[in-house]
């Protein structure tokens, strides 16, 4: 992710994009820190952005569902930045206009939004060992990992916690949330631990 910031804060603006840079660099940073869908991310007008408290309105997504999405202190750091950039632009600031755009304050169309995006990974050397870039999915794949893995870290209530992420990514059910959480090692190594700080006396107890 690191890599992938310095790429893209490095881009030089484009005919059709001026503010290709902050564009893509803001993308980056809500795909990752606030697990939002492709068309959750295009589809947001600067309506939906409450600037000052950092939160974002998702309106009508999948299964016609709304909600709000609170970002972290550094993701709303880098939306402010973007939005004082957008402004110094001249850009639209009606409420309508859309939070990414192009030249002439356009939205990006999903397909436009992804087949740039897939291009910029490319460029930066973003793969896996087949030469695959990632998919936007496996960003909000990251988000919901790296949630699960913060709060084995911080021993929260894991089950507990569970509904408070499927409402945050927009799921009808913990079960659709549960697709996004794959066993990777790191979870496995902290959900181990935990069990062998919560179980060893009993296992203890059965041994002798």
């Amino acid at each position: 992710m690191a890599r992938l910031l310095a790429y893209v804060t490095d881009l030089p603006p484009g005919s059709r994009s001026p503010l290709r840079a902050q564009v893509m660099r803001l993308a980056v940073v809500l795909l990752y820190t606030a697990g939002l869908r492709r068309g959750e991310l295009v589809r947001l007008t600067l309506a939906d952005v409450e600037a000052h408290s950092g939160v974002l309105r998702i309106r009508e997504s999948k299964f016609h569902k709304s909600r709000w999405v609170p970002l972290s202190p550094s993701a709303r750091a880098e939306l402010q930045a973007y939005l004082v950039a957008r402004h110094e632009a001249g850009l639209d600031e009606r409420p309508a206009a859309p939070l990414l755009c192009t030249a002439g304050t356009r939205a990006y169309s999903c397909a436009g939004f992804y087949n740039s995006f897939k291009q910029l990974l490319r460029d930066a050397g973003i793969h896996g060992d087949s030469g695959r870039v990632p998919r936007l999915q496996d960003f909000r794949h990251s988000f919901a990992v790296a949630a699960l893995l913060r709060w084995y870290e911080t021993d929260a209530d894991v089950q507990s916690s569970l509904p408070k992420l499927a409402l945050y990514m927009g799921h009808v059910s913990i079960i659709s949330t549960a697709y996004y959480l794959r066993w990777m090692p790191a979870v496995v190594s902290q959900a181990s631990a935990r069990f062998a700080r919560s179980c060893a006396g009993v296992i203890d107890g059965g041994a002798s």
